[in-house]
């Protein structure tokens, strides 16, 4: 999971006066000063508990502790002005622990175990101008936000999930719908069956509707279908962002199909082949808009519905392939678990 922090309006600031701050948008911050003296704190973000007493909302996720997480940071600095991070971890006492502090656009920090609450602060060097845009907190892994996922492109991530036996030849591609500052695969939502799975995400905001990066994302499923030797292509959405790309992307990818949730209002094209639906989606209006530019927040969507999305049965001939391997391999007998867990979700 990763965390998108921004600088809003309600952000805690500094050192005001002489600046010009601009919210040209929600990460595209442009602030500027040409009398502020090297290592001052601009902004800080603060987590929950440092607000308890005052019952504020807090800037900052929790962090689970004695875990190591990815700090990255997006700014565009200028020659004569740059901005960097510092991390500082608190007790109880509002005493500092640790504090981490390097000029990077990507610093780690492992979270003390006795911590209460942690900042992390924003700060000048020099003096002139910069643009901040996010930075994003994650757990450290191999890959992104798995070990195994990899970056699409900017802001963009897939994670393929491949079960041990395959018995079926349809890839099943999962879209996130973008939540407010947080970004996942919907991997927890999703049974694990023989079935191939490609999930799908972007920290941009409202995904990009997935179209930011349309010839990569598009080579990405293929290169997927290749590698699980599936025929068939099966797109996922559950919300208006989600549904709209499963939508889009089966209109790209010839003789693909699309599941979609049947309440979301996007007009579709009489072309397109909508196979089956999942339960009702809660509809915030309409996503699709000239350039993009609306900011559409889904607070809490319902992605319980993906546990209801059905499953293949294999045809006679996968069956009797699976049988005879099972006949040969009885300690694994992966059909037998297969239809245990999936009797009432065939069609």
């Amino acid at each position: 999971m990763q965390y998108q922090i921004y600088w809003t309006p309600q952000t805690q600031l500094f050192e005001l006066q002489g600046a010009t701050i601009d919210f040209r948008a929600l990460n595209d911050v442009y602030y500027e000063h040409y009398f502020l003296p090297s290592g001052r704190v601009i902004a800080t973000w603060r987590s929950n508990q440092h607000f308890q007493r005052e019952k504020k909302v807090s800037d900052l996720p929790q962090l689970l502790r004695g875990v190591t997480y990815t700090i990255e940071r997006s700014i565009d600095n200028s020659e004569r002005m740059f901005a960097y991070l510092i991390v500082t971890f608190y007790d109880e006492q509002y005493q500092k622990l640790v504090t981490n502090s390097q000029n990077a656009d990507k610093i780690t920090v492992t979270v003390p175990e006795n911590y209460a609450f942690y900042t992390i602060d924003l700060v000048s060097a020099g003096n002139g101008h910069f643009v901040f845009h996010d930075f994003v907190i994650r757990q450290q892994k191999k890959g992104v936000l798995r070990d195994n996922d990899l970056i699409v492109a900017p802001k963009l991530y897939a994670y393929l999930q491949v079960p041990e036996k395959i018995t079926t030849k349809t890839l099943r591609v999962v879209f996130s719908e973008p939540e407010k500052m947080m970004t996942d695969y919907m991997t927890d939502w999703i049974n694990e069956t023989q079935q191939a799975v490609q999930y799908l995400t972007s920290s941009d905001i409202d995904a990009g509707f997935y179209r930011n990066h349309e010839p990569d994302l598009i080579a990405t499923v293929k290169n997927a279908r290749k590698q699980v030797h599936a025929n068939k292509i099966e797109f996922v959405g559950y919300g208006p962002i989600s549904s709209y790309a499963a939508l889009y992307y089966q209109q790209q990818i010839k003789g693909s199909l699309a599941i979609i949730s049947e309440d979301v209002i996007l007009s579709p094209s009489s072309e397109l082949k909508i196979v089956r639906t999942v339960d009702n989606v809660q509809y915030l209006g309409n996503p699709i808009v000239a350039n993009h530019q609306v900011a559409l927040v889904i607070p809490h969507p319902r992605y319980e519905r993906l546990s209801m999305l059905s499953y293949e049965t294999p045809t006679p001939k996968e069956l009797r392939r699976q049988q005879a391997y099972d006949a040969a391999h009885p300690k694994k007998n992966t059909l037998s678990k297969f239809f245990t867990k999936n009797k009432n979700n065939t069609h």
